[in-house]
């Protein structure tokens, strides 16, 4: 569906780390088509276990507005390149974008566009894992925040798990609750923020009233040291 002629020597000139800069370029920013692939959707690797489900009906509506258009469905692509990282055997483990990737996959699109930032595929797995959480690049917690072996994250994006929290900072962020930081994982800071706070029944029971209570607390002072905080 959507092809790029970059060969892998191309987008992954180094054996190693390949310029990964903390917080992560934002996902607007102007690709660099030198390196990026053009790779299926179901053979990249998810790098946490759960995301919003709601979040993910949302871009997955996106989609499909653009999917009419082949040519205007690959201009969105091309504006939001998947970052990932060769892992052992060459799987790709994609950094951020999960929700989009998943929306993608649920639509029938076949291909998206990664840009590769690293190269570990020269580690075994267990140090992989390892040097991926040491980098804050995995997110091992289950749909209800709870830590798990890294081992356990899901090999597929069609196993993603769904977290209720996960989509109550993503309306937040949204309604301008809390700025968007590109710092890997800083979503789940928030989700984990609101799941102290808000019972899950409410969540589920009456999201609505869910996401009014997590304004309030997102501009609270209690959220003073979460990344993005506005106090607006």
């Amino acid at each position: 569906m959507l092809q790029l002629a970059v060969s892998r020597d191309q987008a992954s000139p180094a054996p190693h780390l390949l310029g990964l800069q903390f917080p992560l370029t934002p996902h607007r920013s102007p690709p660099r088509k030198s390196k990026l692939l053009s790779v299926p959707i179901e053979d990249l690797r998810p790098t946490q276990m759960a995301v919003g489900m709601r979040a993910v009906a949302a871009k997955r509506e996106k989609v499909e507005r653009r999917a009419r258009s082949g040519r205007k469905l690959r201009r969105f692509l091309e504006d939001r390149p998947i970052p990932a990282v060769y892992g052992p055997a060459d799987d790709l483990f994609i950094l951020d974008h999960h929700h989009l990737s998943l929306a993608l996959l649920k639509s029938d699109v076949e291909e998206a566009f990664v840009r590769v930032v690293g190269d570990f595929s020269h580690l075994p797995r267990k140090r992989f894992l390892q040097r991926m959480s040491a980098l804050g690049l995995l997110h091992a917690y289950d749909g209800h925040g709870r830590p798990v072996c890294p081992t356990e994250l899901p090999e597929s994006l069609s196993k993603l798990r769904s977290d209720p929290y996960r989509d109550l900072a993503w309306s937040v962020r949204e309604a301008g609750g809390f700025a968007k930081t590109g710092r890997p994982y800083a979503e789940f800071r928030w989700a984990d923020f609101f799941r102290t706070r808000i019972p899950r029944s409410t969540v589920r029971r009456d999201f609505d009233y869910a996401h009014d209570r997590a304004m309030w607390l997102a501009r609270s002072r209690e959220a003073s040291r979460m990344p993005g905080y506005t106090g607006r």
